[in-house]
């Protein structure tokens, strides 16, 4: 599935991510470190909040890439000529 999301929406996925991670990693260390659903909610709060960070990041170094032109290879390039270079 893809989704496109504007860089607001992410942040804001991003952060209630975070907050939900924190608030049930405080119940599972107020319940010594008994309640394992706490834990597992913790886990994958965490799991999905670093592909969706992952993801952000990506897309912008491509964009950043995409921009400079990186990645692009032009198959007429000679090694000899020094064009431009001369003093």
């Amino acid at each position: 599935m893809i989704l496109q999301l504007a860089e607001e929406e992410i942040t804001r996925i991003l952060d209630a991510l975070e907050t939900y991670s924190q608030a049930r990693d405080m119940q599972f260390q107020e319940s010594g470190c008994h309640d394992e659903e706490a834990r597992t909610d913790r886990d994958s709060a965490d799991w999905v909040w670093q592909k969706v960070a992952d993801q952000r990041d990506l897309q912008f170094n491509n964009s950043v890439a995409d921009a400079v032109g990186e990645g692009e290879k032009n198959s007429k390039v000679d090694p000899f000529d020094f064009k431009g270079l001369e003093f």
